[in-house]
């Protein structure tokens, strides 16, 4: 759900202190995982909510072709521009987020207007939330919904699946042209003719424009680094994430009720309390991973967390196999089971913390917190240099200083130090240089390994 991202391999410094790749730089996968991934996020974009949730019956390519056409389009051409995207903009899973909701609107605002039609063909009366021609319950529960869970599980899924592609384009010029091509015309086409008839009014379609639009900038706008998770490592056990992504995903579908006006927290809570329950919830799931999950050897954490919320779906397809959803619980236990494979295959690749399974100690922490500082000020210090400004550079130092990390930071300076040429600070980087370092107990932890 979150930028779970590994270290770039041979480095000290995590990925996000490396430069930004750009849409020059990230270049295209290549060969048949391409093309694999390619159909892999497709299918699965297409599949995975639809069929686990009953919102499609898992007979339905079979028995209504047009309709899984239709979701074709829709889900993976959605799924491919917004990795295409992300990828183009140097950006990862706060982008990601941010462009799944844009992509809620897409389908439950314009495609199937569950976002504003009060009496909706699909998820039944919306009256209870409906004011000034939004139904603001579904905006709310849908938005993180696709956002966490339609657009993010697939791309975590592809990620783990061919890891090869991590960070590589999957669609060329053409290929992106004719995608937007297609999920352009496939809202239209929904929107307009064969989905629900319902004409919102003009200022509904103009918020929910404006509601999407923002959702885009904020994910071009944002830094790589939003949402990063802190440490490098996971510092908690394997089965906390299992249990968050249990605790989300059950408590998304506790508060939401699946759209039901008739459920409880519906019948004893008005509507604008209803709306935003949803939000602490998503809150702090992010807050958890990004504390907790670590941007190296935490293939077990996003696996475990996946794990978590595909298993909210056993009850809810048992209920809808015996409705008569024949097959849906054939499919609910192959996403299990690639899981499991996938948890398989971490473990034997090696791509685990060896102290995952234990919580870490005083000293550990320590340590990860000297560690990530001085990658910090490392970062920082590149950054300063380039400005070429002098009392920038003279802060910069006097920060290493009092926190007891200039030996880090001289080693940054002997590497870039063309970037200062003259007056106060390069009189204190040469005093410093010569052996005036001054000492505290956080330098002896983090100076003296």
């Amino acid at each position: 759900m979150l930028n779970l991202e590994d270290q770039t391999e041979g480095s000290d410094l995590p990925t996000d202190t490396l430069p930004r790749p750009d849409s020059s730089a990230s270049g295209i996968a290549v060969g048949r995982v391409r093309w694999y991934s390619i159909a892999f996020l497709v299918v699965m974009a297409t599949c995975l909510a639809e069929f686990l949730t009953g919102s499609m019956p898992f007979l339905g390519p079979v028995i209504n072709p047009l309709g899984f056409a239709f979701n074709l389009g829709l889900y993976g051409g959605g799924a491919l521009l917004i990795r295409e995207a992300a990828v183009r903009w140097g950006k990862r899973w706060g982008a990601i987020l941010l462009l799944g909701g844009a992509y809620a609107v897409g389908e439950e605002g314009f495609a199937a207007k569950t976002m504003v039609d009060p009496i909706s063909p699909i998820i039944g009366n919306q009256l209870y939330s409906h004011w000034a021609g939004v139904n603001w319950l579904p905006l709310a529960d849908l938005t993180v919904f696709h956002s966490a869970f339609s657009m993010a599980v697939p791309f975590l899924l592809v990620e783990l699946t061919f890891p090869e592609t991590k960070g590589r384009r999957l669609l060329g010029r053409m290929g992106t042209a004719a995608t937007v091509a297609v999920y352009g015309i496939t809202v239209l086409l929904l929107s307009l003719f064969f989905g629900d008839p319902f004409a919102p009014p003009l200022y509904a379609v103009v918020f929910l424009a404006a509601y999407a639009s923002a959702f885009i900038a904020a994910a071009y706008l944002v830094p790589r680094s939003f949402l990063r998770a802190k440490g490098e490592r996971p510092d908690r056990r394997e089965r906390s994430f299992l249990l968050l992504g249990l605790g989300f995903m059950g408590g998304f579908f506790l508060i939401s009720g699946s759209l039901n006006t008739e459920w409880i927290v519906e019948r004893l809570l008005p509507w604008p309390i209803a709306t935003v329950l949803v939000l602490p919830l998503a809150g702090f799931t992010a807050w958890y991973l990004v504390k907790h999950a670590g941007r190296s050897e935490n293939d077990i954490v996003k696996i475990n967390f996946l794990l978590g919320m595909s298993l909210v779906f056993v009850p809810l397809d048992i209920v809808e196999e015996l409705g008569g959803d024949t097959g849906v619980l054939l499919f609910t236990g192959l996403v299990l089971a690639m899981l499991m494979l996938l948890r398989r295959r971490a473990r034997r690749s090696g791509k685990v913390n060896p102290s995952f399974a234990h919580p870490l100690t005083t000293a550990q922490r320590v340590d990860e917190m000297c560690r990530r500082r001085r990658n910090e000020l490392m970062c920082d210090w590149k950054r300063i240099l380039g400005s070429r400004n002098p009392s920038h550079i003279l802060d910069a130092i006097k920060v290493a200083v009092k926190g007891g990390y200039l030996r880090d930071l001289l080693v940054i300076h002997e590497a870039h130090g063309d970037g200062i040429s003259e007056g106060e600070p390069t009189t204190i980087l040469g005093k410093y240089r010569h052996g005036a370092l001054i000492q505290s107990p956080v330098a002896e932890v983090c100076l003296g390994r």
